[in-house]
Formats: C-alpha cells, sequence, structure tokens
C-alpha cells in the first residue's frame, strides 16, 4: 500500500509521482491511518500548512498516511470536500491551521487532530456548496488534467532527451 508523505502535498490534489510502500498486513495494523478519496491530508509536522485532497481516479484505491500527516474526512451530506480544501488554502485557512503552529525545533501542531476541530468554519447549507460545486468543479477538472499532462509530457521528454542528445534517436524518426 502505498505511504503518503509531504512530497505528495505540494498543490490542491494529491500529487503521484512516486511512493513508499508497505505490506496490505502492516497496513491494516495502522488502519487509522488509511486514506481514501475525497479525503483532505494536512502536514502537522515539517512544512505545515499543506493541505491536499486525494481526488478520485488516482492511481490506488487507498492510501496510509506516514506520521506527520493526518487527515479529515468530511461528511459529505453536511460539506463539500473541495469547498473545505480550498478554504483551507486560502490565507484565513492558512492563517487558522498555522495559528496552532509550534515553532521551537522542527515546525509542528501539537494535538492537529483536537486543533483542527478548534478552527472556525462559516459553511454555507449543502445546497448552496452543491450549486458551487457546479461552477467549480470544471475548473477543478481542468486543473488535475493539465496537471496530469504536465507529468506525462516531463515523462516523454525524460525518455526521449538522453536518446536525442546520445544520437540513439534521430528526429528524423518522430512523427510528429
Amino acid at each position: 500500500m502505498p505511504i503518503i508523505s509531504g512530497n505528495h502535498l505540494r498543490g490542491y490534489f494529491l500529487e503521484e509521482p512516486e511512493f513508499n510502500y508497505i505490506t496490505e498486513e502492516h497496513a491494516e495494523r495502522l488502519k487509522n491511518s488509511i486514506v481514501f478519496p475525497h479525503d483532505l491530508i494536512f502536514t502537522h509536522a515539517g512544512n505545515i500548512g499543506q493541505v491536499a485532497m486525494i481526488p478520485d481516479g488516482c492511481k490506488y484505491d487507498r492510501y496510509v498516511l506516514s506520521q506527520r500527516q493526518f487527515y479529515l474526512r468530511c461528511d459529505e451530506t453536511k460539506v463539500v470536500p473541495e469547498f473545505l480544501l480550498l478554504f483551507f488554502h486560502s490565507a484565513s485557512g492558512q492563517h487558522e491551521l498555522l495559528s496552532y503552529a509550534n515553532q521551537t525545533g522542527v515546525p509542528s501542531i501539537a494535538q492537529p487532530a483536537s486543533n483542527l476541530k478548534k478552527i472556525p468554519f462559516k459553511c454555507p447549507p449543502i445546497h448552496e456548496q452543491l450549486m458551487w460545486q457546479e461552477q467549480v468543479h470544471p475548473l477543478l477538472s481542468q486543473y488535475l488534467n493539465n496537471r496530469l499532462e504536465n507529468e506525462r509530457l516531463s515523462s516523454l521528454r525524460d525518455t526521449l532527451l538522453p536518446k536525442l542528445m546520445s544520437g540513439e534517436l534521430d528526429v528524423s524518426d518522430i512523427d510528429l
């Protein structure tokens, strides 16, 4: 099972370049650290303030969190996960998250789950959030599609450029 670390939380959504893994048996012993699509993942030690959501259509159907991460699973009858995600990426959401940070030694948030519950969040009625989601969903989908395309193009570049530079590949061999 793949392990989510802070390296996977650089944007709005989980990034999946490569993972470390643990066995399914070990993951079962860490069942409180298993996360799924729509869960929000936070870093509580090191690069605090990182927040990303596991999107639909990711490489795996479940993941396990490293020791420096914690998660929030939304009751989707009350809140749209993307709405909360964008709140935590806003200036006020970041301010609230960082207000619980301890700056001595490695920056961290003590009792992250308890402190997360203390953050004030004015949640509009679910029907308003769903109307908002209808408008925002195409933009978020395009963001994810662009990111995936960038990853594919980077991989293609990393494969072809060394061959081109070594003379192993001739530009005239490429069918554009």
